[in-house]
């Protein structure tokens, strides 16, 4: 780091105090970042749980269960209208500043016309499964508008490449509290179903103003523009985290789509409500992904050693503070289902006490990016991902009728372990080494 890039208060400092703070920036910057994050997060996560188990209660399991459905659908074309661009677009503008108005206005317009025709594709979808007079029709034209707003996290992507994290957080938690309190508001007017779709997109709709509006007081140098030569080389590089993407979204929510179908919306209703809960945990290690790719990046380049150390300890964390959380989860599930759901909901406690093992290698897979993403290994996600997702079809079309909800949540974590692990053995042998040393707290040559 040269003096220039020093934040401001550390230049203002005498020059023997300079020198001796000066290689504790980084850790500094990331405590920094890390609080605003571990902020959002942690609101996010409280809100979440209380007003999403007041909407669960309100709505009963059946239509909660609905709702479910719907939000796991869209979530499909959620994974292709993103187009897997966020670390790609991190590692560009953190490594050459100089090029941000074009990576950044092409990403947006790739992301606005994804948005647009996904949310097209899956309201037209429906339309021709169950008619035009089909509720979940209307449900998903409402929720689908999430789609097409997500493009504005855009902005948030320059946030975090220059460490402004703070200015992402203000906006989407003013969003995201406006929209629980609306939620509130209409449950206590009693509000039907189609309100809570509707919510969903406002949801993202305040944040992408929040968003637009933080930007202006911390624009790149220049206007954006879209460069057609950049839009194909991001296409080239992010067409396997697009389909990697997608296939996370079929082993995370393809069990819901199959349990109503085979077991109905009421134990959609009870497996759903949980699901909240065991994600939970997981803003943790996305924070310190988020955090750490810019550093990630530049120790690539600079200091192969290093890159490779700091690796293994991330895996090494990620998996024993999954692990410790859900031990105090599954210990604690019947109590925490019946303060959040009530009786009508008990049933979810036994998927809980499961489900919240998967968290392990989900924490392990997202500190797997860390590695895709600088080795430009995006194939290897896809894999993964691919081998997960058939992984988690076929086990679930033959657990769920044999053991029902239970069998959804050890097929989750096998699911997991496959994508975030297994896969590596075969297609990325360094990575899983390194997990390997993170895990077992291994020093020599495997």
């Amino acid at each position: 780091m040269s003096q220039t890039d020093h934040p401001v208060w550390l230049r203002l400092l005498p020059l023997a105090l300079r020198k001796r703070l000066a290689g504790r920036v980084n850790i500094l910057s990331i405590i920094h970042n890390s609080g605003w994050l571990l902020l959002d997060k942690f609101t996010r996560m409280f809100l979440g749980l209380l007003v999403g188990a007041w909407v669960a209660r309100y709505l009963g399991p059946s239509e909660y269960g609905e709702l479910a459905y719907v939000i796991a659908y869209i979530a499909f074309f959620q994974a292709v209208a993103t187009l897997g661009l966020d670390g790609i677009v991190i590692r560009e503008i953190s490594r050459d500043k100089e090029i941000s108005k074009e990576v950044l206005g092409t990403s947006f317009t790739l992301r606005m016309y994804a948005g647009i025709a996904c949310w097209l594709v899956a309201v037209g979808s429906l339309v021709i499964i169950d008619g035009w007079n089909s509720p979940t029709v209307l449900i998903a034209a409402l929720a689908g508008g999430t789609l097409i707003f997500q493009a504005a996290d855009t902005i948030d992507l320059w946030f975090q490449s220059q460490g402004q994290n703070r200015r992402t957080v203000i906006a989407k938690l003013i969003a995201y509290l406006a929209s629980n309190i609306l939620k509130v508001v209409l449950i206590l007017l009693k509000a039907p179903l189609v309100a809570f779709a509707l919510a969903i997109s406002l949801d993202i709709a305040i944040s992408a103003a929040g968003l637009f509006f933080a930007y202006k007081k911390f624009p790149c140098d220049g206007h954006w523009c879209t460069v057609k030569s950049k839009a194909l080389e991001l296409l080239r590089e992010c067409w396997p985290f697009i389909l990697s993407g997608l296939a996370v979204i079929i082993y995370m929510r393809i069990d819901q789509v199959m349990i109503k179908e085979i077991l109905g919306a009421k134990s959609l209703g009870i497996y759903s409500a949980i699901l909240p809960i065991a994600m939970a945990p997981n803003f943790i290690p996305t924070i310190m992904s988020v955090v750490l790719m810019p550093i990630i990046s530049r120790l690539y380049n600079e200091d192969r050693k290093k890159y490779h150390s700091l690796l293994i300890f991330i895996f090494r964390v990620n998996f024993y503070a999954a692990l410790f959380i859900a031990l105090c989860v599954a210990a604690l599930s019947d109590l925490i289902v019946s303060i959040l759901f009530g009786p009508d909901f008990m049933e979810s406690s036994t998927v809980l006490r499961i489900y919240i093992f998967s968290n392990c290698f989900t924490w392990l897979g997202i500190a797997h990016s860390l590695w895709l993403v600088n080795e430009k290994r995006g194939m290897v996600r896809l894999y993964g991902t691919v081998l997960g997702a058939l992984s988690c079809v076929i086990l679930n079309f033959l657990l769920i009728p044999l053991y029902g909800l239970k069998g959804a949540a050890f097929v989750a974590i096998i699911a997991q372990f496959i994508s975030a692990v297994g896969v590596n053995l075969f297609f990325a042998k360094e990575s899983f080494i390194l997990q390997a040393k993170g895990i077992l707290f291994l020093k020599r040559e495997l």
